[in-house]
């Protein structure tokens, strides 16, 4: 258990896709700015910020453990702003390789996806190993059990080893949803599981049972009676220590991130079982169905001072509604999404004033300078950024043009973009990590001026820092919010802003694709065609029964389950070949698609909004 009495900072990057993770860069640059990067010690990430708040942790892991070239121990404050710089580059770079399109563009995968083994959410974590983490780690596809952090090889817990350390080893913290029992989630590197309740009064509200932690560390699980302040350990059994020795942290990440709608639960088996010995199958969805900005973690790690980078979406004024049920539903979604938000953050708000009533009261003794009282139902202080906020406008940081909350303003523009995993053009991603970073500045100099001692190392290495130019060039203005207009749109964005070019591709590939189809098909059908004119002539080339059988494996191998199943059961068995076919050709055709528009289209699109390597000086 941390000491209660000692301050104690947390990072919350909430969800958001790709838009949030790109704001929160702009939040560590300014973070590692002001020499407070290096004293979070716990970093809870929801969605997209788990992308990067997973990315971000395992640089930060290499720092600690001396695994990065030219370290020294102990670090420096300017090795954590060299991280940033690294992430700022690189990150945007894995973004911009689509993990959207890529879901897609794999026609073994497709067919997988199809199946009941293997899903969306899955392909996602391979994805996310591929393309983010593998390059930071030494093994493919790093377990969660490793990534914990052990800067001097002596196995001491975070907590105890951040008492006598000024570089923090930071707790990650992922959040995800658990579906079964209503309950956030927590991966981390020591445990998995539900936390237990910090208040016995839930008790008599929240009924539904609780998931204990399972240890990733130690071979036993444990649970918090909140009543009776003790704590039960039991041994793990072998099924259970199987499974958790087996999930890897894109996997935590891949469940943190998992939409509802857009991809399936993650499906956990073999942790727990009824009384009665049957299997629990924990199914996890997107953390920010429970808590979309990461505060709840932070409370239950007794976190005295909050950073919380806030780029999820916000709730949209609407004149004329649609009386479709759909759209319905959807809006109201959103209405409750948009209290869940207001009430979490009004937590956090009500909980430093708590703190500061009852630390300055008659009744209470004034903390020692520099040294805050931390309460169990409070906290110290917290700097609270989101994509709805206006910074200061300065000759050196000049602000995006008002009014932030109207939709006619640059900043409203800015907080609508797609939470997606697609592509980010640079203009876009920019203009996210501008925002993120002047706004990271102006709150923690005012509500952390003693905590980050108001020291500002500036750097003006920033590559976002080229926005700049951006907003002192009325032309170049105009260009961004016409893509901030566009940013808004799920699919075929360059058509509005590279309509010639892009409509110059259509025809280009239609002309070259369609007399290739034409032919294709009039050589392979065409003796079909007079098979049917002449129905006694029943001819069968050995080659189109190999490459029509060919087809039927491949579909068959490739795990169309539900088909496989739903064939057997029917008295359809003849049609097996011809739906095998069928389901191989979809496959390939999606594949290809999605490989073209991400080869040609996704492209022109990057390019359209690329930016300068280096800040205008």
């Amino acid at each position: 258990m941390p000491d209660s009495t000692r301050s104690r900072l947390g990072l919350c990057l909430s969800g958001g896709g790709f838009r949030a993770s790109l704001f929160h860069i702009g939040v560590l640059a300014a973070l590692a700015e002001r020499e407070m990067l290096h004293q979070v010690e716990v970093l809870s990430t929801v969605s997209g910020g788990s992308i990067i708040g997973a990315y971000y942790y395992l640089k930060v892991k290499q720092l600690l453990e001396g695994k990065r070239p030219g370290c020294t121990k102990p670090p420096t404050p300017e090795m954590y702003r060299m991280i940033v710089r690294e992430i700022e580059v690189d990150f945007l770079a894995a973004v911009q390789k689509n993990i959207r399109l890529r879901l897609f563009s794999n026609p073994f995968k497709n067919a997988l996806m199809a199946g009941a083994n293997y899903s969306r959410s899955d392909r996602l974590a391979e994805l996310l190993n591929l393309h983010f983490y593998d390059a930071l780690t030494s093994q493919p596809g790093i377990l969660l059990r490793d990534i914990f952090i052990d800067p001097e090889k002596d196995h001491v817990s975070a907590s105890v080893y951040n008492e006598s350390h000024p570089y923090k080893i930071p707790v990650l913290v992922i959040n995800a949803t658990s579906l079964n029992t209503g309950h956030t989630w927590h991966f981390t590197g020591a445990y998995v599981g539900e936390p237990p309740q910090r208040r016995g009064f839930m008790s008599e509200v929240d009924t539904n049972f609780r998931l204990p932690r399972l240890s990733l560390q130690d071979e036993y699980y444990y649970e918090k009676d909140v009543n009776k302040q003790d704590e039960q350990r039991k041994p793990l059994s072998e099924k259970q220590k199987h499974k958790l020795a087996r999930i890897t942290l894109a996997d935590a990440v891949a469940a943190s991130a998992a939409v509802p709608g857009v991809f399936p639960p993650l499906a956990l088996h073999d942790l727990y079982e009824t009384p009665d010995g049957g299997e629990i199958v924990i199914e996890l969805s997107d953390g920010g169905v429970y808590d979309n900005q990461g505060v709840d973690a932070l409370f239950h790690n007794e976190c005295s001072h909050f950073v919380i980078s806030d780029a999820s979406g916000q709730l949209e004024d609407e004149t004329i509604l649609s009386d479709k049920l759909v759209k319905v539903m959807m809006r109201a979604n959103d209405v409750m999404m948009n209290k869940i938000r207001n009430e979490t953050l009004y937590r956090v708000h009500a909980g430093q004033i708590i703190a500061s009533a009852q630390s300055t009261g008659p009744e209470k003794t004034p903390p020692n300078p520099g040294r805050e009282l931390v309460l169990d139902n409070g906290l110290a202080a917290y700097a609270l950024m989101h994509l709805r906020q206006e910074f200061p406008n300065s000759a050196d940081y000049p602000f995006f043009p008002p009014p932030v909350d109207t939709p006619n303003g640059w900043v409203y523009r800015l907080s609508t973009l797609r939470t997606d995993l697609d592509s980010f053009s640079d203009t876009e991603a920019m203009a996210l990590m501008y925002d993120g970073y002047c706004l990271a500045h102006a709150k923690l100099e005012v509500d952390f001026a003693t905590l980050c001692k108001q020291r500002w190392h500036k750097d003006e290495g920033w590559r976002f820092l080229a926005m700049r130019d951006v907003l002192g060039n009325q032309e170049k203005l105009h260009d961004l919010l016409e893509r901030l207009d566009v940013g808004r749109k799920q699919f075929f964005r360059v058509f509005s802003l590279q309509p010639i070019k892009a409509w110059a591709w259509v025809v280009l590939m239609a002309a070259i694709l369609l007399p290739s189809v034409y032919f294709g098909v009039e050589c392979y059908f065409g003796p079909w065609a007079e098979l049917l004119k002449h129905p006694v002539r029943v001819e069968f080339t050995l080659s189109d029964a190999a490459i029509a059988i060919g087809l039927a494996i491949v579909a068959w191998i490739a795990g169309f389950e539900r088909v496989q199943k739903w064939l057997k059961k029917s008295s359809v068995a003849p049609w097996m070949l011809p739906v095998g076919i069928a389901f191989a050709v979809v496959m390939l055709v999606a594949a290809a698609g999605f490989f073209l528009y991400r080869k040609l289209f996704d492209r022109l699109f990057l390019r359209d909004g690329s930016l300068p390597a280096k800040p205008q000086d």
